[in-house]
């Protein structure tokens, strides 16, 4: 009698099944096959693009840098960044030279966000220049970190911050070579962290593994009708649940991907333009981002014409009268992408 776990081998396959999904396949994948796509980022100087083949040789550029600071296989590595461009070339760095990438949640407060860095035992923080001082009241209680990064475009001696030691990270890029080796790693091993927020006592980790995302980016992407025709807006935070496993998934189905940068629901005249002008054509936020969008192209005299564009809506459910204003206004199709669990 079989048990409920027990794996039943039947007669073997001739389809070399030891290759092992890892995030960096993933890139890799998209650099040989959609080398000229762009990925644009709003920045504070303006929308800054770049290709897929140059994110790749930023990606393998890190990884020589992370060599240098002795950062090995399984350390971990606390990002703490907004929807950037940046963040997304260490969503595959890290992975892809076999560290874990700890994704830090701006939301939470200091100690709490202390005791995520140390109960992961975080190796090195690598932080937005705008969010120095969020670390800086982290750091005096983070037992395990040894070095700091920050994500800047100023020369580092005109950064004023407590962290110490701190490296800027387009130094360690320029530095670096664009060449890297990346190593095989069993699709087991986790590629990345996210922690919950502690509503019910400490926050409690999440540890992806490679295969989860790799397989992850594969559902979404066939289930969203993702293609490289399409513009993907990376809105759903990527510090939180890996950014809903979105850039994973626009990447491999080479997809021109846009991010905003930092942004927050004061600015959505901003997230409208960028939305118009980039020709975006899917995305995924939750409602609370949505409707106040909903409310502002309400407001205007001439409505964007989003025929054809898909928003898929998680987090809690969109109510129906926001799914059929969105299509009358604008044309846009407000998909529900979260059931509610029945228990």
């Amino acid at each position: 009698m079989r048990t409920a776990m027990q794996v039943v081998r039947g007669f073997p396959s001739t389809m070399m099944d030891d290759c092992q999904l890892s995030v960096i396949k993933l890139m890799t994948h998209a650099a040989r096959n959609f080398d000229k796509q762009e990925i644009a980022c709003k920045t504070p100087q303006g929308i800054f693009r770049y290709t897929y083949l140059d994110a790749y040789k930023r990606m393998m550029r890190f990884g020589n840098a992370m060599d240098k600071l002795g950062v090995g296989v399984g350390d971990r590595i606390g990002v703490m960044d907004w929807n950037s461009y940046r963040n997304y070339e260490m969503y595959f760095a890290i992975p892809g030279i076999g560290s874990v990438m700890l994704l830090m949640n701006l939301r939470l407060a200091p100690p709490d966000l202390a005791y995520v860095v140390n109960h992961a035992e975080t190796k090195i923080v690598v932080v937005d220049e705008t969010l120095v001082p969020l670390m800086e009241a982290v750091a005096p209680r983070c037992n395990t970190v040894k070095q700091y990064v920050i994500i800047t475009d100023k020369d580092l001696k005109d950064v004023q911050t407590k962290l110490s030691p701190v490296h800027s990270y387009e130094d360690l890029l320029r530095d670096a070579k664009d060449q890297y080796d990346w190593p095989i790693m069993d699709e087991r091993s986790a590629c990345s962290a996210c922690y919950t927020t502690g509503t019910t006592g400490k926050p409690k980790g999440v540890y992806y593994s490679h295969r989860s995302i790799y397989l992850h980016a594969m559902a979404l992407a066939n289930n969203a009708s993702m293609s490289y025709a399409d513009c993907w807006f990376q809105l759903a935070p990527m510090f939180h649940a890996m950014g809903w496993g979105a850039p994973y998934a626009a990447t491999l189905a080479g997809a021109k991907i846009v991010l905003p940068g930092m942004y927050n629901l004061q600015r959505l005249d901003e997230l409208t333009e960028i939305i118009v002008n980039e020709k975006v054509n899917t995305t995924s936020a939750a409602p609370a981002l949505f409707m106040p969008m909903l409310e502002y192209i309400r407001k205007l005299d001439q409505k964007p014409d989003l025929t054809g564009a898909r928003f898929l809506c998680g987090s809690s459910e969109p109510s129906v009268s926001m799914m059929r204003d969105y299509h009358r206004l604008t044309g846009a199709e407000v998909i529900h992408v979260l059931l509610p669990v029945k228990r």
